[in-house]
């Protein structure tokens, strides 16, 4: 484009480095957008469009945000996905020889803003061989790195605990699967240069190190999760170059070390948000008091433990904190005086630092000293504390140089005290005597001129000057210089008081550039100490996180389980979690599982508490697992592998499936990964069908998991024709929640787990709980009534029995030889698709499966 002006054609030569970014070009007091950018950051923004003149007859589109409130509309334009380049001025514009230089000196997007709190970050990078996924996760704001290896089911899993804001795949990678599952974050493809050779270097070069084994990723994974390692890690220097924060050693996510909780979990349970106003689980036991303990709550809440000495360390611990008061009280009470360590080494190795950032380190590390007093007993709360650096040298360095109340920003001075450095100390001397220097001048030469009413002034158009009256002027000494004449006086100076003049007028100046450069050199001693600063964080973030649950423990009254290898699973009197939070009419149950008991069937009309009950029991099993303490009168809980859900489902659009089609799915995922040592709740499974279709999936499902599978199951069913199933299969046990019928014909819920059964659905009676109209209610209950006087087909239970009859047998011949490959193929080509129904395709399903099995024993 030809004639642009100097500016515009700096802008063209900077935007087009950037062209995936909204510009803001920094001129003077305010960021610019021009052409499209301004036009997108005019709507986005809510802001005035204007117009700039370019040349002679064009015009361009234009906005513009102020300096120094720029960071609140970043933060609009980053939540909506957009990246925003930074191009700063990198002159003083009054010095400046043409036009001022300047460059793009940050790139923000929705995964690396960290900088503001307020905001959730993290980068997520994905790279895919064969059927597995290496992963990657970055959070720019608290330094943690982690990176695995895993399955695509696994991957949503962990996309749903970390809960990254943009996620980096190679050009060619589709994981439109992830957003079915996992919303609000964005997708960012990166250049083939990313998941290279060099930029797998540039990340072992950035942690000194020739190897991933070195931070404990095995050989054969190296060179296949370094690639999401690399790319994730390049990301970040390019988009953040010089404001990078500190960013800990990668370390491995080992999915074998907790137990399975997948997305569906994650949701169903309600584990850290709700679906409604209700509390999460999250909400309900997050009592820590710092940042970093909140946060290390919710990864332990996400990520049970499989070891049981783990566990029982972190009882052990929690235990000794309820019941040491001095001890729980004197470390939440230091703990609450701690900033968030993790935050402030991001902001201050970034140089987003504000003078204050860097005191609250200071008066947080202190605070390591008051904990490190504390002597518990428990092996992992007594390591923690004895592990925890009390960064002796560098706090003593912080207090001598710091002042305590320091102004926000970097370059106003009164950052550093007297003492530290010579050159300080006189021009703040000098800067603070000035008024007494002058008078002292002002007497000097009054002695020595004779003058008695000559008198030194300043202004800051002429500076400091000497003013004699006209009656006087014949006693001026020759070395005065004239600088003013008045009607009634002239005005001089001399050389020593330009001088000081020089040394009062620049030594503002001059304490604020030494000030900064002082603080510029402590900054960078912390920042050589940023790996031992974040391990100081994280213990301290363990022990808040431990302290937490024992506060929630002990307001509570919860209980420490017996946790266990075994099979069994005993539970008194447990509370739901959150219910009971809200609750306070909330009737507490059991649940016991063993070899000969293991599914349980729970029947009882709709608001009896089915779903309360067994959302429970799964609640109170992660709790045990995490370590925590949980509502209950006594609980002995083995440990699962695996909490799989089943519970509700609204149709999913996005998807284009059907209710029934999103629950046959995550029921395929309960069937073909579960365990005998897997924990399985289901609700209602089969409803989203007919009821024929609906009865038969349920049933067959439960025979299945209790007879190929035999995980702990809680199976909540409206369909009262499963619970013959407890006289067909060993294990089954039936259940139901209690009501009591009044004399009037009304019910009562009476929230009680029973054992048994009942075979009435008390629809209608809930139907006018719900308020339904009276008439409507009586007209059903007339139709009903006549439903069941003029039936004279069989029961659903009779049909059932004899198509279960039916298809309990195989339905062709086979003959149990392991070794008789023919018999096999010929069964298969023997079944005839047209005419299997849904029930018989599941049991000869089954039955192949068992042919295969026994093929291969």
């Amino acid at each position: 484009m030809d004639n642009l002006t100097p500016m515009i054609a700096q802008y063209h030569k900077i935007k087009n480095e950037y062209q995936d970014c909204l510009l803001l070009y920094r001129l003077g007091d305010f960021y610019e957008l021009f052409y499209e950018d301004a036009i997108i950051g005019s709507k986005e923004l809510n802001i005035v469009l204007t117009k700039k003149r370019i040349s002679k007859d064009k015009d361009i589109p234009m906005c513009g945000i102020p300096y120094h409130s720029a960071d609140s509309y970043i933060t609009r334009l980053v939540s909506k996905g957009y990246k925003v380049a930074i191009c700063e001025q990198l002159e003083d514009a009054s010095k400046a020889k043409g036009i001022v230089k300047r460059d793009v000196i940050r790139v923000i997007t929705a995964g690396t803003y960290f900088d503001n709190e307020k905001i959730k970050s993290g980068l997520m990078a994905v790279y895919k061989k064969s059927e597995k996924y290496a992963v990657s996760y970055l959070d720019l704001s608290t330094g943690e790195f982690y990176g695995s290896i895993l399955s695509k089911e696994d991957l949503i899993s962990f996309a749903n605990k970390f809960l990254p804001k943009e996620i980096l795949i190679p050009k060619d990678l589709d994981l439109s699967f992830l957003s079915q599952d996992y919303k609000n974050f964005f997708i960012t493809k990166l250049p083939d240069e990313f998941f290279d050779k060099d930029t797998e270097q540039l990340l072992l070069d950035h942690f000194k190190t020739s190897s991933l084994t070195s931070f404990g990723f095995n050989h054969f994974e190296e060179d296949f999760i370094i690639k999401a390692l690399a790319s994730v890690f390049k990301y970040a220097k390019i988009t953040q170059k010089s404001f990078l924060p500190y960013i800990s050693p990668p370390k491995p996510y080992r999915e074998d070390k907790y137990m399975k909780i997948d997305y569906s979990t994650i949701k169903h349970l309600e584990l850290i948000s709700s679906q409604e106003n209700n509390p999460s689980l999250l909400s309900v036991i997050n009592k820590a008091v710092t940042g970093m303990g909140k946060r290390k709550i919710k990864f332990i809440l996400l990520h049970p433990l499989l070891n049981l000495q783990e566990i029982e360390e972190r009882q052990e611990a929690i235990e000794e904190l309820v019941q040491n008061h001095t001890l729980r009280e004197g470390l939440r009470e230091t703990l609450d005086k701690i900033y968030d360590i993790e935050r402030l080494v991001a902001k201050i190795s970034s140089n987003t630092l504000t003078p204050k950032d860097m005191v609250a380190l200071r008066e947080s590390l202190k605070k390591v000293k008051d904990i490190k007093q504390f002597k518990p007993k428990s092996n992992l709360l007594k390591t923690l504390i004895d592990n925890l650096n009390p960064h002796t040298e560098l706090v003593e360095k912080l207090d001598k140089y710091l002042e305590d109340n320091p102004p926000f920003h970097l370059k106003e001075g009164g950052l550093i005290k007297k003492g530290v450095d010579e050159r300080l100390d006189e021009l703040k001397t000098l800067k603070e005597n000035a008024e007494e220097v002058i008078n002292n001048y002002q007497n000097q030469e009054k002695q020595r001129t004779g003058i008695s009413s000559l008198k030194i002034g300043f202004n800051k158009v002429m500076g400091y000057y000497i003013e004699i009256t006209k009656p006087n002027l014949k006693f001026v000494p020759p070395d005065y210089k004239r600088k003013q004449t008045l009607s009634n006086a002239e005005r001089f100076t001399t050389d020593y008081l330009q001088q000081l003049e020089d040394k009062i007028l620049s030594a503002d100046e001059k304490i604020k550039a030494l000030e900064y450069e002082i603080f510029t050199q402590i900054r960078e001693e912390v920042v050589n100490q940023s790996y031992e600063i974040e391990e100081t964080a994280r213990t301290i973030a363990y022990i808040d996180a431990l302290a937490g649950l024992a506060q929630v423990a002990l307001e509570k009254r919860w209980i420490k389980p017996k946790v266990h290898t075994g099979y069994h699973l005993f539970i008194e009197e447990g509370y739901h979690p959150t219910v009971a939070n809200y609750s306070k009419d909330f009737v507490p149950n059991s649940v016991y599982f063993d070899e000969n008991s293991f599914f349980h069937v729970i029947t009882g009309p709709n608001m009896s508490g089915k779903s309360t009950y067994i959302r429970q029991v799964a609640l109170l099993t992660i709790l045990a697992q995490t370590g925590s303490f949980i509502p209950a009168t006594s609980a002995e809980i083995s440990i699962v592998d695996a909490v799989y859900t089943r519970i509700g489902s609204g149709d999913n659009l996005a998807k284009g499936l059907s209710t029934f089609m999103v629950e046959m799915l995550e029921v395929a995922n309960i069937l073909n990964n579960a365990t005998k040592n897997s924990l399985i709740v289901l609700d209602e499974v089969g409803r989203g069908t007919s009821t024929y279709d609906g009865i038969a999936i349920a049933w067959s499902v439960s025979e299945y998991i209790a007879r190929n599978i035999k995980a702990k199951t809680l199976f909540s069913t409206h369909y009262h024709e499963l619970t013959q199933l407890e006289n067909e299969v060993k294990g089954i046990k039936n259940f139901y929640l209690a009501i009591k019928e009044e004399q009037n014909g009304e019910i009562k819920f009476l929230y009680k787990v029973m054992e048994g059964f009942i075979d009435r659905s008390y629809g209608i009676h809930v139907a006018k709980l719900a308020g339904i109209p009276s008439s409507v209610i009586q007209r059903a209950t007339e139709i009903l009534k006549q439903l069941e006087e003029k039936s004279k087909e069989p029961t659903y239970e009779k049909q059932l029995q004899l198509l279960f009859e039916e298809v309990k047998q195989p339905t062709l011949e086979y003959k149990q030889d392991k070794n008789d490959y023919e018999q096999l193929i010929n069964f298969i080509e023997d079944i005839d698709i047209a005419t299997t129904t849904p029930l018989q395709a599941l049991m000869l399903l089954s039955e192949l499966k068992n042919m295969v099995k026994n093929l291969k024993s």
